[in-house]
């Protein structure tokens, strides 16, 4: 799918959530604290940085520009997000396992439909703003 340069960072980043949840799906018969603890870190290196960058870029300025739909969806999404990792992380295997699903159900969601909406709807300054905040590739100067 082609996306804007300036989205590449975070969609780049797509992947790797994918991976994690695949990762949480493949263990959960054995779930553990210690498992817990390892997602626990990988969530919050990896997907609260993305999260942030979501909510105080593109959710304003999508709300802005006529989609608190998209903007609710995502603040739902990250909200379920967060308290399934949190009981996770104390071993809860059921909540490993929403965990999973949820996420990769939240990457389909944004590759499909926040996505282009930001490509369609936002100016070139609030997308610059998201490649500065996103890792690597997404760089407005690359």
């Amino acid at each position: 799918m082609k996306r804007d340069r300036r989205l590449r960072g975070l969609s780049s980043e797509h992947h790797h959530a994918l991976v994690l949840a695949r990762a949480v799906e493949r263990q959960i018969d054995a779930w553990s604290t210690s498992d817990g603890a390892r997602l626990r870190d990988r969530f919050d290196r990896q997907l609260e940085p993305h999260f942030f960058a979501e909510e105080q870029v593109l959710l304003p300025a999508l709300r802005a520009a006529g989609r608190p739909d998209l903007c609710e969806r995502v603040e739902r999404d990250h909200a379920r997000l967060r308290r399934a990792v949190t009981l996770a992380s104390a071993g809860d295997a059921s909540a490993a396992r929403a965990f999973g699903a949820e996420l990769a159900e939240h990457v389909r969601f944004e590759e499909r439909d926040l996505f282009p909406a930001c490509e369609s709807l936002l100016a070139g300054e609030i997308l610059d703003e998201v490649a500065r905040r996103a890792p690597g590739e997404s760089s407005p100067d690359s």
